[in-house]
């Protein structure tokens, strides 16, 4: 028997090793998934992810006004869907707001600008430059 909708929404919760970064009810979450991006609303089917660097968008309860969505940068990690709740587990989680974009593009330039030897410090360097990208378009997009 299927699950009666309640408000349509969804519980949205995005834990770090330190704390429990955001615990709230939206009507929509975007997730930067490893190979995409793909959006959750009530009624989701489960499934489990791997994150990738990059932008999660939550849209609140209230609408779709921009002073409900919020915007998180997250740096990889997994995410879990099912029962309409959202449970991401993460190293890093900030909101775009608290995020300096000049600091992003310098951390963007030095990444960008080390040089790396070998397959696994070019897979690191790989992996840095896109988190250090997304960071700054999380910044660009939190004013």
């Amino acid at each position: 028997m299927a699950e009666p909708r309640q408000s349509g929404s969804v519980r949205c919760v995005i834990v770090t090793p330190e704390q429990t970064s955001l615990d709230t009810r939206a009507r929509s979450v975007t997730l930067p998934l490893f190979d995409g991006q793909r959006g959750v609303g009530q009624g989701h089917s489960p499934f489990i992810g791997r994150l990738g660097a990059g932008e999660v968008r939550i849209v609140g309860e209230t609408g779709s006004s921009a002073d409900s969505v919020r915007r998180l940068f997250v740096e990889g990690g997994f995410v879990e869907v099912g029962h309409n709740e959202v449970t991401v587990i993460t190293q890093r989680a900030v909101p775009a707001e608290k995020i300096d974009a000049a600091e992003a593009r310098a951390e963007l330039e030095r990444v960008t600008g080390s040089r790396a030897t070998g397959d696994e410090a070019i897979d690191a360097k790989l992996r840095a430059e896109d988190a250090a990208r997304a960071l700054v378009r999380t910044a660009g997009r939190g004013r």
